[in-house]
C-alpha cells in the first residue's frame, strides 16, 4: 500500500471525498455537522503546500481512495494549560469501497511519522462519539480519552 502527499492536482477528488466525509459526520450527528462540506480550493492550497500540515493520500491507480489531513496545532494560551506542539490529524477519510483493508492505519501511521520528525508532543484526533468503527480504531492503535464532552438536549 502506498501512501503519498497530496499535491494541487488531487483537490477536486479531496474535495469530493471531505464532501463524502461531511455526509457521514452529517448522518452520524445531523444538529452539529452541515451535509456535503468542504473547503474552498485556496484552503485546500494550503493545507497542501503549508510546512506545517499535510495531507497523505493512498490511490488505486487513478482514484483517491483515502485521505488524512494532519496539522500543527498549539495548547490554548492560558496558565492552566501545560504548552505544547502537537500534531493534530482533522480529517480522515475512506471510500467505504477501500473500508477494512488497513488503509486508516497506515494514513495513521504516516501521521504519527509526520508528528515524530517534526518534533511535536503527541499527534491527537477528534471523533464522533457514536462512530464505534473509528473508536475502536483508534483504540486498537493506542488512542486514549483525554476528555470527553457531555451536552444535555
Amino acid at each position: 500500500m502506498f501512501i503519498e502527499t497530496a499535491n494541487l492536482t488531487d483537490i477536486g477528488a479531496l474535495t469530493t471525498l471531505y464532501q463524502a466525509l461531511t455526509t457521514e459526520m452529517h448522518a452520524f450527528q445531523p444538529t452539529n455537522y452541515q451535509e456535503k462540506s468542504s473547503p474552498d480550493f485556496f484552503t485546500w492550497k494550503m493545507m497542501v503546500e503549508d510546512k506545517r500540515q499535510t495531507v497523505y493520500i493512498t490511490r488505486n491507480q487513478d482514484q483517491i481512495t483515502s485521505f488524512c489531513h494532519v496539522t500543527t496545532a498549539q495548547t490554548s494560551p492560558s496558565n492552566l494549560f501545560i504548552s505544547h506542539q502537537f500534531a493534530y490529524v482533522t480529517a480522515l477519510y475512506v471510500h467505504p469501497d477501500y473500508r477494512r483493508q488497513g488503509l486508516a492505519t497506515v494514513l495513521l501511521v504516516q501521521a504519527r511519522t509526520w508528528q515524530s520528525k517534526k518534533q511535536l508532543a503527541f499527534l491527537e484526533l477528534t471523533v464522533l462519539g457514536n462512530n464505534q468503527s473509528a473508536l475502536q480504531l483508534y483504540q486498537k492503535l493506542g488512542f486514549v480519552t483525554q476528555n470527553q464532552t457531555l451536552r444535555q438536549i
